[in-house]
């Protein structure tokens, strides 16, 4: 197999170069996870084409590279982690550092995002670190999305989970029996969470129903 070529280019070669461009993709990803996956795969085709080409030095090395990464992603999955949820209050000072710190990059996923009075808030805490922050308007009895974001280093999901099994106790206070938001946010991210596609006042959106609190 190694004898062919794809555009004039040995297959060896081929895989020397997509060995260099997952470790690479691997140092831009801010989730260390990815990173770990990302490194995984460029190390084990790395030690592959050491190997093929005789060169033990790559070949062992990126094998230990490997073992590494295994370590660390079996670490990482094993891991307990602890979450808390903390509402804002209205003119909350870290609220206020938090937007302004990141607001590039929630400009980014939420262009159209703008503090407002009587929003309802909350940072969802990870280790004890802030991860994510959740505005909302609420419209009667249901809630709109106004942010949803989580830090980069914590967009695995786990947040988004977390925040969103436990919403029915904090707005069952607040007497909101759904949150929604427009079609025009993360789908994926959206249907992951639990939401459904619905229709409000003539408008797609994305719901979510919560749990009756008993």
């Amino acid at each position: 197999m190694l004898e062919y070529s794809i555009l004039g280019i040995p297959v060896l070669e081929w895989i020397g170069y997509a060995a260099s461009v997952l470790v690479l993709l691997s140092l831009t990803m801010t989730s260390i996870v990815k990173l770990r996956w990302y490194n995984l795969a460029g190390a084990v085709l790395f030690s592959t084409y050491g190997f093929l080409i005789g060169s033990l030095p790559v070949g062992i090395m990126n094998f230990l590279i490997v073992c590494a990464n295994l370590y660390n992603l079996r670490k990482m999955y094993k891991r307990t982690e602890n979450f808390k949820i903390i509402e804002i209050k209205e003119n909350d000072e870290l609220l206020m550092h938090f937007l302004d710190y990141y607001k590039k990059d929630i400009k980014i996923f939420f262009p159209d995002f703008n503090m407002k009075k009587g929003q309802v808030g909350m940072f969802v805490l990870r280790d004890m670190a802030v991860a994510g922050i959740f505005l909302g308007s609420k419209n009667q009895n249901n809630l709109r999305i106004d942010l949803d974001y989580a830090l980069p280093q914590y967009r695995d999901f786990k947040v988004g989970k977390y925040l969103y099994n436990q919403l029915s106790t904090i707005l069952s206070k607040h007497n909101i029996h759904s949150v929604y938001c427009d079609t025009n946010m993360n789908l994926i991210y959206m249907e992951k969470m639990g939401f459904e596609t619905s229709e409000k006042d003539g408008i797609s959106i994305m719901q979510k129903a919560l749990k009756k609190q008993i």
